[in-house]
């Protein structure tokens, strides 16, 4: 029918309507007007954010010292582009800080959606990628959102970058969160193109090459934890299908299951698992699954053929899933998840910024107490000392003697070795140096 459509419209010379791709999530999902609600406390229409941030910026400079609650008013009082530098740099400051255990967590859910409204999605994945530095961690709303926005840019690699940062999370309750990660995956693994890597530059011969050598104390052995240490996006576009297909046991996770451990190269648990679910009646493959692993099998290692032949043989026994292709079906599962979450997680979001607004208030009063407790003291401190140097002017002479004791005590004190440098460098007019007579023959 829609191509029909657009003949009629290319033969009666009329442009065709460019229809982008539909979001999975509703503009109420995001809570929106929750959100700016949460932040029209009137701290933020007191602030001046370019001025907070030099305040915030010279104390820590100066004192090494930077308050959590400061830089969650600072995220979440930005309305445009220019000041997500200042907030990228205040979030690494943070975590220089022994403040940073006290990070808020509207501050993160904060940086998250004013990189998704103002900034580059890309440079938001970056930080996500990077908690060390930046302990910016997404929650399963978050997680939603910026796969959503992913997914319907086509940008399939950076979604499925950000489904290997919930399972390295190991957090696989939300269910809607988690047909996104598979939905992520599996379209990076199916449109996944090698890059052509570069021919290596030709090696000059009878070069000479200067080793260098550096003393070090010990060497470290070198460790592959198979999981915060994999930089592949492919491997871990893998490992995250196969891990989160594992919670539930239906046909589809199965199906996925089978493709998560081949492109995570565990052809052992492949081999295992193919050989149980074919044993099932109620197991049914899609032609989408034997693709991907004819596909695999002409580009796998030689020592590897013989295990993956035997998968496609073993899978072949079950029974073609003919009623939908494992795509649609994936976005029927994420339909499903929708309907059964939407109103639930909406509700609970609007649950959380209340209590974060309550929580801000609550940590601003406490904050203000401290900085007010301190300042009574350096008061206090300061009066007590002029009292001390105005009694001791007012008491001199009687406590004269005591004081010229307490002056000697501390010229004693000094460190005369000075002194004794620069008296040995001293020359005597009257020294005669030694005659040197010649040797004798």
């Amino acid at each position: 029918m829609l191509r029909n459509y657009r003949k009629l419209l290319f033969k009666n010379n009329v442009c065709p309507v460019i229809i982008h791709k539909k979001n999975f999530l509703s503009k109420e999902y995001k809570c929106t007007e929750a959100w700016n609600n949460m932040n029209s406390s009137p701290v933020f229409n007191k602030i001046n954010i370019h001025d907070f941030y030099n305040v915030l910026d010279q104390n820590y400079s100066s004192k090494g010292v930077l308050s959590a609650i400061d830089v969650d008013i600072f995220a979440n009082a930005i309305k445009d582009q220019g000041h997500l530098e200042e907030l990228k740099d205040l979030l690494h400051k943070l975590r220089t800080t022994a403040e940073t255990g006290n990070m808020l967590e509207s501050t993160q859910q904060a940086t998250v959606r004013n990189f998704m409204e103002f900034g580059d999605v890309k440079e938001l994945v970056e930080i996500l990628k990077d908690p060390l530095n930046f302990g910016v961690f997404l929650d399963d709303y978050t997680a939603n959102m910026l796969l959503d926005k992913l997914l319907t840019l086509n940008n399939y690699e950076l979604a499925a970058r950000v489904a290997s940062l919930v399972m390295l999370q190991e957090e696989f309750n939300h269910e809607l969160t988690c047909a996104l990660c598979q939905y992520a995956c599996y379209k990076y693994i199916t449109t996944y193109t090698p890059t052509p890597s570069e021919p290596a530059p030709p090696e000059e011969k009878n070069k000479k090459v200067e080793e260098i050598k550096i003393r070090v104390k010990f060497i470290r052995n070198p460790f592959f934890d198979d999981h915060f240490d994999i930089k592949d996006t492919l491997l871990l576009s893998g490992k995250t299908l196969a891990w989160i297909s594992e919670r539930a046991d239906n046909n589809l996770n199965n199906n996925l299951q089978i493709i998560g451990w081949l492109k995570y190269k565990k052809y052992d648990k492949l081999a295992a698992f193919s050989q149980k679910i074919s044993n099932e009646k109620s197991f049914k493959v899609y032609k989408e699954v034997i693709e991907v692993l004819e596909k695999e099998n002409a580009v796998i290692e030689a020592e590897f053929k013989p295990i993956l032949e035997n998968c496609m043989s073993t899978l072949s026994k079950a029974e073609q899933n003919t009623e939908a292709s494992l795509e649609e079906t994936l976005k029927n599962a994420i339909e499903n998840a929708i309907n059964k979450t939407h109103k639930n997680d909406v509700s609970q979001q609007k649950q959380l910024f209340e209590s974060w607004a309550k929580l801000r208030e609550q940590k601003l009063q406490e904050q203000a107490q401290r900085l007010d407790r301190a300042r009574r003291i350096q008061l206090i401190q300061q009066k007590q000392n002029e009292m001390q140097e105005q009694e001791q002017k007012l008491w001199f002479f009687e406590n004269e003697d005591k004081i010229d004791l307490e002056i000697e005590e501390k010229e004693k004190l000094v460190d005369k070795t000075v002194t004794k440098k620069k008296a040995s460098k001293t020359t005597d007019e009257d020294y005669i140096p030694p005659e040197i007579l010649p040797k004798r023959k």
